[in-house]
């Protein structure tokens, strides 16, 4: 468990009065204070049960069985444990956390809503059917218990530290919990193995064990309100017109949840009765496509909309696509490909430049794709502003011809492609969009946003996003504060500190040093510390931790929050970052900002080196690069870093930025797409057999951040496997976005002051969701082991607070 530091309230033991009142009435009352602290002849919660043998006297402990367990006198006035709360026993406060209601949404808008709903929705659905179906294997006979949520307090299962949601399984007499996934595992008897961590299973009272069959069910959430939730998702997207893919229909699972005893049967849920929860809306109404705004004639077939010419023979079809989020039906893994255009002698691949097109697609936020601007300036302006062909020296012109592409299209289109009536795309001769200053690297296959306070950036950001390619902003360190970024103002401030650092040759972690130490040679080799009389490249290890770094850094966490790129996804109250939906009552996940300190990796013997090895994380990134430092002794190895990013497969625009551009490069990162990591890791795995390594059960070769992929091993994975990375150099001031789930790993080339921030986006939460559950099998010594994301929770909350917005707008809602 993770104790938030709650503050309980005084006992109701604790006052003479009631307690006489209690013992004379016999009524059974709600645990309200501590085991210890109310008779020595109850059993106590594991807890408790161990607070007497902590050492820390000063840490925050909280009971188990605080607001669940419930007490009683018996005759001889003898307090007796007469049960467990149920989940119909709620108050107020309890159900309106959980509840859809207008009045507690903050920081969103009608358009997001439908979005984040639009992306999600079948995430949650899928969530409602595991607990339904978990639901339904509960024994008849057996009563299932209701533990309130505990403002401050994460639930988390005691076998594989993931966060419980909702249904779990308790012990009645110490409150050891178990998720739906261990207690199935451990009642199917599933030998040892990828998961034998399921059978480590915490002792009971006097060393007993901890038998499936002893466990009480248990529910986080109160009544009924996820399943009438569930009802209002598929209601609000029918008439808002938000398609869905939703798993409940496509299964036709007809599961229902554990009769309640005639004791609650004679209650009226709150969430049935006050606020029409799961009441089902008519769907005998046309209903809007969201693609094309026209009305969808299979939700009402009197409508019988033509349409003048199918849009599906047409190329513009696939614009309509893009915008709109289909998906090819046929196979939906497959990206989505650019059309091959007269006079172009191959197929652009991903996702193409964002351009000037005097179209507007009807999408959930009106306009969609947003026009390149050529208002660049300087090296890039040189490169990118040109009619088209090669530049002066030689280099092709791609992103150019790139972001023609959609006027291409708009300017070949034959009578049929663009109706009279469209009813797609709405063609007017003006250019309607966002100006958005870009250019693309990667051979064409990464965003480079210029301007990174541009405030339409969010909207060209999306449309690759959605694809689950990373995306660069160049330019942030114009705005920082560069004071509070320079090596000798850590130094000065934390120089004292004793932290670990990391070999970066060898991955020794050094004990006993300090902060001093590390920013001593940062920029001056032969301060640095030395092995063998050789200077090390050191890594500065989890400093400082990422929750402290608000405390510790206020002012360098307020430059950073206030200047951070994309601010609709990466701030912590961002309206396309779910983890801001989640309440404050919950332990809010950590986030960041985190520091990631290292030296530079000059030699060619270094190229096999990462300063990060190749690994992923469950959340997506916004890595700023605030400050690169180039030794003394370093100024003349430009050859050098020039090499690496040759080695390191870099495209010749990158390159050409390194050379003209006047730039500071800090880092050379190789980025992976999220769909090719078990690609990846089967390939991995072969290699480190072919080198007589074990695989253990427990460990990944890609979460034991083991292995970097130098160009021998790319090449391999590129050829055996067909899979094929982004190669990224980021220049002081450039911030590169990292997708939830894509394997990457990091190579300074200089000395690098990076700062990350975390976030959870609409589009990816396809990859937190795995991740979990991947996380779960890992050993305990895995750093991302423990679920702090709290993914089910974060969906919950911002489909909640979505269909909030959606059916407090529902009056204004005009039906076709």
């Amino acid at each position: 468990f993770f104790w938030g530091g709650v503050t309980a309230r005084k006992s109701v033991l604790m006052d003479p009065a009631k307690v006489k009142k209690l013992q004379q009435s016999g009524e059974a009352f709600v645990q309200d204070g501590a085991c210890a602290a109310i008779t020595a002849n109850l059993s106590k919660c594991r807890e408790c049960r161990l607070d007497s043998y902590r050492k820390d006297k000063d840490s925050p402990v909280f009971c188990r069985f605080f607001h669940f367990r419930r007490l009683q006198f018996n005759k001889h006035g003898v307090l007796r444990v007469e049960g467990f709360l149920t989940p119909n026993k709620y108050d107020m406060e309890a159900i309106g956390l959980w509840l859809p209601l207008a009045k507690n949404v903050v920081g969103t808008d009608l358009d997001t809503a439908k979005y984040i709903l639009a992306n999600i929705g079948d995430h949650f659905c899928q969530m409602v059917i595991s607990e339904k179906e978990a639901m339904s294997t509960i024994e008849p006979h057996r009563q299932v218990a209701w533990k309130r949520a505990v403002r401050g307090v994460r639930e988390m299962c005691d076998v594989c530290d993931t966060t419980i949601f909702n249904l779990h399984w308790v012990c009645p007499r110490c409150g050891f919990g178990v998720c739906v996934d261990c207690f199935r595992m451990k009642k199917k008897n599933v030998q040892q193995g990828g998961t034998y961590k399921t059978f480590s299973w915490l002792k009971c009272v006097k060393s007993q064990i901890h038998e499936p069959e002893n466990l009480m069910p248990t529910q986080i959430i109160p009544g009924k309100a996820l399943y009438d939730v569930g009802d209002i998702v598929h209601s609000v997207r029918a008439k808002w017109g938000i398609k869905a893919n939703c798993p409940c229909s496509n299964r036709q699972i007809k599961l229902l949840t554990k009769p309640a005893p005639k004791e609650d049967t004679r209650q009226n849920s709150l969430a049935g009765e006050k606020l029409s929860l799961g009441t089902a809306l008519q769907r005998n109404n046309c209903v809007l496509d969201p693609a094309n705004g026209s009305c969808d004639p299979a939700t009402k077939p009197s409508c019988g909309t033509k349409p003048v010419c199918p849009l599906s023979s047409s190329p513009l079809n696939w614009l309509a696509d893009l915008t709109s989020g289909n998906v090819n039906k046929e196979n939906k893994e497959k990206p989505l490909t650019m059309p091959t255009l007269k006079n172009e002698n191959k197929s652009l691949q991903s996702l193409p430049t964002l351009t000037k097109l005097p179209t507007v697609l009807h999408t959930f936020n009106s306009t969609i794709l947003t026009p390149v601007s050529n208002n660049s300036s300087g090296f890039l302006r040189n490169l990118l502003n040109s009619s088209g062909g090669k530049t002066e020296n030689g280099l092709k012109n791609t992103p150019k011809i790139l972001d023609d592409i959609f006027a291409s299209l708009v300017q070949n289109k034959t009578s049929c492609d663009i109706p009279k009536k469209p009813q797609g795309l709405v063609i007017k001769p003006s250019i309607l969009g966002f100006d958005t200053p870009h250019y693309w690297l990667c051979d064409n296959r990464l965003l480079c946003l210029q301007d990174p306070n541009h405030k339409n950036n969010w909207n060209v950001f999306r449309e690759c996003w959605k694809q689950g390619q990373p995306v660069m902003v160049s330019g942030v360190h114009h705005r920082l504060n560069a004071e509070l970024w320079k090596p000798d103002s850590f130094r000065k401030e934390f120089g004292e500190q004793e932290v670990d650092l990391v070999n970066c040759r060898t991955n020794e972690i050094i004990t006993g040093a300090t902060v001093g130490d590390f920013w001593d040679g940062f920029e001056d080799i032969p301060s640095r510390l030395k092995n063998d009389d050789e200077p090390m490249v050191l890594k500065l290890k989890d400093w400082p931790p990422g929750e402290d770094f608000r405390d510790m850094m206020p002012s360098r966490f307020e430059d950073l929050m206030t200047n951070i790129p994309l601010p609709e996804y990466t701030r912590r109250d961002g309206k396309l970052n779910l983890a801001s939906r989640l309440p404050n009552y919950f332990v809010r996940p950590d986030l960041g900002p985190k520091m990631y300190n290292a030296y530079g990796l000059i030699t060619p013997e270094d190229r096999k080196y990462g300063t990060t090895n190749l690994h992923l994380d469950i959340s997506d990134a916004a890595n700023v690069m605030v400050y690169v430092g180039i030794p003394a002794g370093q100024l003349d190895q430009e050859d050098e870093v020039l090499k690496t990013i040759q080695d390191g497969d870099c495209d010749e625009l990158t390159i050409k930025r390194f050379i003209e551009g006047k730039e500071k490069p800090g880092a050379l990162w190789h980025i992976f797409a999220a769909k090719d990591t078990e690609k990846i890791r089967s390939f991995l795995k072969k290699v480190s057999e072919e080198q007589g390594q074990e695989n253990p059960a427990d460990h990944d070769p890609i979460h034991d951040q083991s292995w970097y992929l130098d160009r021998p091993l790319r090449k391999r994975l590129h050829q055996e496997h067909g899979v094929q990375g982004w190669a990224i150099v980021q220049f002081l001031g450039d911030v590169v976005f990292i997708p939830a789930g894509a394997p990457h790993q990091v190579h300074n080339l200089y000395s690098c002051i990076k700062v990350a921030e975390d976030f959870v986006s609409p589009e990816h939460v396809k990859h937190c969701f795995w991740l979990t559950q991947e996380f779960r099998y890992l050993s305990q010594t895995h750093t991302n082991h423990e679920d702090k994301l709290q993914v089910k929770n974060v969906i919950y909350h911002a489909v909640k607070d979505a269909i909030a917005i959606l059916k407090a707008n529902e009056s204004g809602y005009s039906k076709p």
